[in-house]
């Protein structure tokens, strides 16, 4: 499989391949997952330098060439393998509608107990259905208002059931953090070649400012590090977010850059 630059990118196309396809190409690389025409990460094309001049014409171009088999797919998602995450020429892509997502790449090969660790907090791997469903109910309670519930209630199903599944082949661990019971925050870690790459790290809205978050990192981490044969951890925040503070916190630091460009399908 192709090895991209950047870790980002390169455990981003671990994690797709499990349920896709990551095809070199002669300029690019294509990423397909068949099953979800509309998860928008796992219908892209990835380029080795960000764009130039004239690109914003190219790249589409490329994009409904290769996807001219997936009428279903009616999104466009750009990105490329720069681990500096340099913007290149964004404009025209901008003003023809896309949506540029610009994130920082953050690394941590040891952690650090978070300033305030929540007390009583119960960090384990989810185990079995019960747990599982607690944590799509986290998710459920986690919806950006912006998404309406018929649209974002099978996209969580279908991508915590890809996480379950991988977790049942051994490549990671899903996490959960319970309180008195409940679950109340959870997350996954997926590892290769020792790299490991923290997926849908969520707080329920009712427990978020008192060390959940913070708390279930840095035990993730040190599960992840002294039982998954994980070096190097990766976790991918939006750049100035709470939760890049958060990891900060645990001793994560920045190390990459990460730019994509989306231009969603008109509803």
């Amino acid at each position: 499989m192709f090895r991209a630059r950047s870790l980002a990118w390169r455990t981003d196309l671990m994690l797709r391949a499990f349920h896709g396809t990551v095809t070199q190409l002669p300029d690019c690389v294509r990423v397909e997952t068949p099953s979800d025409p509309d998860f928008y990460s796992g219908n892209l094309l990835l380029f080795p330098s960000p764009p130039g001049p004239g690109d914003d014409l190219r790249w589409v171009r490329r994009f409904h060439e290769e996807f001219a088999h997936a009428p279903r797919i009616r999104h466009v998602t750009l990105g490329w393998d720069d681990p500096h995450g340099g913007p290149g020429v964004e404009e025209p892509f901008l003003a023809k509608g896309f949506t540029l997502i610009a994130d920082v790449v953050l690394t941590a090969e040891a952690v650090q107990p978070p300033p305030r660790p929540l007390a009583g907090l119960d960090v384990r791997p989810l185990a079995g259905d019960a747990d599982w469903a607690a944590a799509m109910e986290n998710h459920r309670a986690e919806r950006p208002p912006s998404v309406p519930p018929e649209s974002y209630e099978p996209f969580i199903h279908r991508h915590l059931n890809r996480y379950r599944e991988m977790t049942r082949t051994g490549r990671g661990t899903w996490f959960g953090a319970f309180l008195e019971g409940r679950l109340v925050g959870d997350l996954g870690i997926f590892v290769d070649e020792g790299v490991a790459r923290f997926q849908e790290v969520g707080t329920h809205p009712e427990f978020r400012n008192r060390g959940v978050c913070g708390t279930l990192v840095h035990e993730a981490s040190r599960h992840a590090l002294a039982r998954l044969g994980a070096r190097v951890l990766v976790l991918v925040a939006e750049e100035g977010g709470p939760a890049e503070r958060i990891y900060r916190s645990v001793g994560f630091r920045e190390t990459e850059r990460q730019r994509t460009l989306t231009l969603r399908p008109v509803a």
